[in-house]
Parts: structure tokens; sequence; C-alpha cells
């Protein structure tokens, strides 16, 4: 019976003693939330706007309030971040939406407002993926981050910045190229650039710059055929003492030159026609942009005066 109210006392103390714990990790949290608030508020007065906007996160982290949440889409909006800020505005909207003190409210209409104003000054960036080109395991991404295929084909709000868009698949060589977005819509004029290239997915058939490229030894060959007769002909006018016979042999050795010489002509052009088709049919197209290779695909940097945009397409 003694031990029974014991190990009751015991527990009783453990949880004591566990619930002061929390509690003083919580205040703890509360006093460092606060620390860093007020030195964002003071580094936002000095200039500092980076800073500031770090020290607005973690003290949003530690202690989330709505207060707290303004001032960091406020500091992000000074900052040039206008798609960030508007993103924070919009959660100090909806968490404050269903507010019934005044000063809550106050908060809500702060956030509706600075949203509203934000918006129509946002930049985007569009990724369009063609139909033909959703090959099975295609990945985009906006530098490190992966871009949701739900997410492809819209004007989605971007900060403004250098972008890198990446584009790979099984089976396909990876394809990048960067994309720079302004702070807000300029007045940029609309540019594109294609780049298409084959890689190492389903290469075209060969035998087509094969059969070419047998063409045109073969036509090499006739032409040095018919030098070396067009030589021995030359040969022959010295040796013989005949004018009819000598005329003969020049006109015979002149036609064969002009042969060999046309030959010739078609096999340069056969060769490089050869070696065209085999470029393409292996990938070692030249690219005209400043992205690397693909697939087989065709990629168009889009630029408007509001948004920015890639449309990939082409096919695997």
């Amino acid at each position: 019976m003694e031990l029974m109210k014991f190990s009751k006392i015991v527990v009783a103390a453990l949880a004591a003693v566990t619930a002061a714990s929390s509690g003083a990790r919580a205040q703890s949290s509360t006093a460092q939330a606060e620390t860093l608030f007020r030195e964002g508020k003071d580094l936002i007065a000095k200039g500092k706007i980076a800073e500031a906007c770090a020290a607005f996160d973690a003290s949003q982290k530690l202690d989330p309030t709505i207060a707290t949440l303004l001032n960091q889409a406020s500091c992000r909006e000074k900052n040039g971040q206008l798609a960030t800020a508007w993103g924070l505005f919009l959660d100090a909207e909806r968490q404050s939406r269903a507010a019934t003190d005044t000063t809550t409210r106050q908060f809500h209409q702060v956030a509706t407002d600075h949203a509203a104003k934000l918006e129509p000054r946002l930049s985007t960036l569009t990724i369009t993926i063609a139909a033909e080109s959703r090959v099975g395991g295609l990945e985009i991404l906006r530098g490190a981050e992966p871009v949701d295929a739900g997410a492809w084909n819209k004007a989605l709000p971007v900060d403004g910045g250098t972008y890198t868009i990446t584009a790979r698949a099984p089976g396909n060589a990876e394809w990048s190229s960067t994309v720079t977005v302004g702070v807000q819509r300029d007045a940029k004029p609309a540019t594109a650039a294609d780049a298409t290239t084959a890689g190492a997915g389903r290469p075209r058939s060969l035998v087509l710059p094969i059969v070419v490229g047998g063409v045109a030894v073969g036509l090499f060959g006739g032409a040095l055929g018919f030098e070396l007769s067009a030589r021995s002909t030359y040969d022959k006018i010295g040796k013989s003492t005949d004018n009819k016979e000598r005329n003969s042999l020049f006109d015979s050795a002149v036609n064969k030159r002009h042969v060999s010489e046309g030959l010739g002509i078609a096999g340069v052009a056969a060769a490089g026609v050869s070696v065209w088709l085999f470029l393409r049919s292996t990938g070692s197209d030249e690219i005209t942009s400043t992205s690397t290779q693909a697939n087989r695909l065709l990629i168009q940097p889009v630029f408007g005066s509001d948004h920015a945009g890639l449309v990939v397409g082409g096919r695997y």
C-alpha cells in the first residue's frame, strides 16, 4: 500500500517537472522570438533589409504571430521579393479572416490591402511543356526545386532574379538553361531562341547516312579512275605521230578529266550530306542558343511585358 502511494507521488512529481520544463521552453521561445522581432525592427530602421528579413523569419519560426507574419511580408516587399511578400500577405489574410477582436481585424485589413496592391506588380515565370514531350519520368526543375506537373503551362508568380530551368527524363540527355525575370513587370521586347538537339534516347536510323557515305566513296573512286585514265591518255599523245590520232586522244583525255572533276564534286557533296545525316542521327547537332544538350527538345525562352517563360517542345 505504501509502495503504491510512493509510486503515485513519483509519477505526479515527474508530470509536474515535465510541465514546468515545457512551460520554461515555451517562455524561452517566446522571449527569443520577441528579441529577434525587435532586432528585425532595428535592422529595418538601419536599412539592413536582408538581415531584418532573416530576423523576422527566425522570430516567426519560434513563435508564430500575425504581427510577425505581416512584418515578414513587408520586409520581403522592401527587399524586392514581391512574390514571396504577396504569399506572406495572403497567409496573414487567411489566418486572420475569422478574427473577431479589433486588433486582428485591423491586421486582416492590412494584409488584404497589401496583397491586392502587390498582385498587379508581380512577375511570372511560365514553363510550357508540349504534350508530345511529356515522356515517362520527365522532370522539370526550377533551380534545385522540382516543378510539379500541375504547375506546368501556368504563369506562376516568382521573385525577380535569374533561374536555371532543367528538363530531364530517363534515357534522355539532360537539358538546362537560364532565364532572368525582372523584379516586377517590365517592358522587354519579345525574343525567342530555339535549341534543337538529338541525344541518347531513341536514335534515328544510321542506314541513310551510311548509304549516302557509300555513294560518296563510289563517286570518289570513279573520279580517281577517270583522272588516272586521263593521265594515261595524255601520255599516249606524246608517243603518237599521227595528228588525227593525237587530236582524238587529246579530246578523250579532256573529257575524262571533266568527268573526273564532276564525280569529285558530286563525291564532296555526298560526303557532306552523309556527315550531316550522321550528326542528326547521333545527336551532334550544334546548339545555337546558350542551353546545354537535350534529347530532341525544342526549347523556346519567351519574354513579355509582364512575364518570362520557356516553351519545351520536340520529340523523344
